[in-house]
């Protein structure tokens, strides 16, 4: 007679392994071996239970199943080996099941499982393989195939954890096409130890140890210092292992430095390179000799913040949290990475210039800027953003900061590539520039020398004819306070000539000049009225100007050009090339060269001082074609 169906519990244990079979009931169907502390399965660990359905060997912390290991158990249905600490799986592992029909190996250490691995399990009919290292790439697409095959299920719950593109997606509702091995390699693992910078002595003793996600044999740790490749030297105090892999799963590689000098400083990095590309991990070694420099306390305060930077040991590089306010002292390590200024103290005890780049500029206007020039820009919000930004030009005379200008001027740069569609922005761009032209000289001067701010905004107007101008458009006309703009699309063979004046309106009994006292030179007008803009007036030909009979009423001249016939006069066939059929012929007035800075000769005795020197008071008109 068969034996009873017995259901045997050991669960809850300190069980280091499985009970031996012999000690069992022959009746055994079910055996519980659920939380106890069995690190291995061995060969023919359960031979003898013949009668065996179920096994239950969850959270235990099995590394190793050797082949064979269910040997014996030829009526088992249902294995669980979930929260285990599985990596290495092979057809070898599941042997001597052939009725099997549901695996759990969820909660384990692999990240994928190779084709054949359940080559020896033929009535399988579900299995859950989630583990928080699952990688959904190429290595997986055989699953798909083989469970669709095989009419197998995929567990619900089995999940990928990697890539984050599929990350929290249940394996069996993808397909074949979004399991990819293309794009950046993510790794489940990399870790450096030590991971953050070392500061040393010369002659230490200074280990590290990289481990990482073992992903094939194309999977390779690599050591670099400063960037370049590092092999083992034992005679430089280099000592480099072979790489180990464990548990098929992951890879580790130990690097010693035994007696480290000077050299060692620098940038020491742990490189994983796969078939699909490379991932790395870095860390600064800081070696002091024994008669160490430092570097002052000082205190820096500029559009970034306040800064006080401590007293600090040569080679290191500080830090200060980019929220600084007056008379206040953050610590060395205050701030995240990516809210903190740097300073360098170099070898020799000198600070180097900071880097102040991750904070937030402390003027509410020049930080609005900033964001403006960081803003994509298209076709299809260039206009809002050019009418914005002019909204903060309008108070350009309280402009504070050399950047306010700078980023201005690249905006200005950037909406010129849209005046060919949008010609509404030749308007916006000439008063912003006029805007600019309030701003205090010696800010002009700095933006100048910093980022050629100025010669940006000039040359972006003197192309603006050209952009804009079509068959459609022959002529633009743009008045502002402190710029005029006229622009012609003419036929150079029927050109006779064009004299251009710029003038301004004023008050009725207003006149252009006031006297001076006996003996002194007339008064020059006052600054003019907000409402009071350049403008320019054309005509054709060589009429005869004057400046001071002008014959506009209540207008007064300020500047005149004439360009005479001979401007497009051809040239012998030899020398002249071939000349289009219409010409773009544009004219620009600046009431005054502020736009136009000079670095003058800072060594001639007397200069005057940056911003001041060899400026132009009176208007400049610029012509080109």
């Amino acid at each position: 007679p068969n034996p009873a169906r017995r259901r045997v519990v050991c669960g809850g244990g300190d069980l280091p392994e499985p009970p031996e079979p012999s000690l069992l009931p022959n009746g055994t169907v079910t055996l519980l071996l659920s939380n106890n502390k069995i690190t291995a399965l061995r060969n023919g660990s359960f031979l003898g239970l013949s009668l065996l359905e179920k096994l239950d060997l969850r959270n235990n912390v099995i590394s190793t199943v050797q082949p064979g290991a269910f040997l014996g158990l030829g009526e088992l249905k249902r294995l669980d080996l979930s929260n285990n600490r599985i990596g290495c799986l092979t057809s070898e592992t599941f042997q001597g099941l052939p009725r099997l029909l549901r695996l759990n190996i969820s909660g384990n250490i692999f990240s994928s499982v190779q084709p054949g691995v359940f080559d020896e399990l033929p009535a399988l009919k579900v299995v859950d393989l989630g583990t928080e290292y699952l990688t959904c790439d190429c290595r997986l697409r055989w699953l798909l195939s083989w469970a669709r095959n095989r009419s197998l299920q995929l567990s619900e719950r089995t999940l990928c954890a990697y890539p984050s593109a599929l990350h929290a997606q249940a394996l069996g509702g993808l397909q074949e096409a979004q399991l990819r091995c293309e794009g950046a390699l993510e790794l489940h693992t990399h870790h450096l130890i030590p991971s953050l910078r070392q500061v040393v002595f010369q002659g230490d003793r200074l280990p590290f140890q990289c481990s990482a996600s073992y992903l094939g044999n194309d999977t390779r740790i690599r050591w670099y210092h400063n960037r370049a490749p590092l092999e083992g030297d034992e005679q430089a105090g280099i000592l480099l292992a072979e790489s180990l892999i464990h548990d098929c799963t992951f890879i580790t590689s130990e690097l010693t430095l035994s007696h480290i000098g000077v050299w060692a400083s620098g940038e020491w990095e742990c490189s994983v390179s796969t078939a699909q590309g490379n991932a790395s991990k870095k860390v600064e070694i800081v070696v002091l000799e024994t008669s160490a420099s430092y570097c002052p306390a000082e205190r820096v305060a500029n559009n970034r913040g306040d800064f006080r930077w401590p007293r600090t040991l040569a080679g290191i590089t500080a830090y200060q949290s980019c929220l600084q306010y007056p008379f206040t002292s953050v610590p060395l390590s205050g701030g995240a990475p990516g809210t903190r200024a740097s300073r360098r103290c170099d070898r020799a005890g000198r600070w180097e210039p900071g880097d102040y780049s991750h904070c937030l500029y402390t003027n509410d206007i020049t930080r609005v800027l900033y964001t403006f020039v960081l803003m994509p820009i298209n076709a299809s919000n260039a206009l809002t953003l050019a009418h914005q930004l002019r909204v903060y030009t309008a108070e350009a005379a309280s402009f504070s900061d050399m950047m306010d200008v700078v980023y201005v001027a690249q905006m200005i740069q950037k909406f010129l590539g849209y005046v060919d569609q949008i010609k509404e922005l030749v308007e916006v761009m000439v008063d912003m520039a006029s805007n600019l032209m309030l701003v205090d000289e010696h800010l002009l001067w700095l933006a100048q020398r910093e980022d050629k701010a100025c010669s940006g905004i000039v040359g972006a107007l003197e192309r603006i004819g050209g952009a804009a101008l079509s068959p459609h458009a022959q002529h633009i006309s743009v008045n502002s306070r402190n710029v005029a703009l006229e622009a012609y699309l003419i036929k150079p063979h029927g050109y006779v000539g064009l004299t251009c004046t710029a003038f301004q309106r004023r008050e009725a009994g207003v006149p252009g000049m006031r006297p001076g006292g006996p003996g002194q030179n007339p008064s020059p007008e006052p600054e003019p009225l907000a409402d009071q803009q350049l403008r320019f007036r054309c005509t054709t030909g060589r009429p005869s100007i004057s400046l001071s009979s002008f014959h506009i009423k209540n207008s007064v001249a300020l500047a005149s050009i004439q360009l005479p016939p001979s401007l497009f006069s051809p040239l012998p066939a030899a020398l002249a090339p071939p000349v289009p059929p219409d010409c773009t012929l544009q004219l620009l007035v600046f009431r005054n060269g502020r736009l136009f800075r000079s670095h003058g000769n800072t060594s001639r005795p007397g200069a005057a001082g940056p911003g001041k020197r060899r400026g132009v008071a009176t208007p400049v008109i610029f012509a080109g074609t």
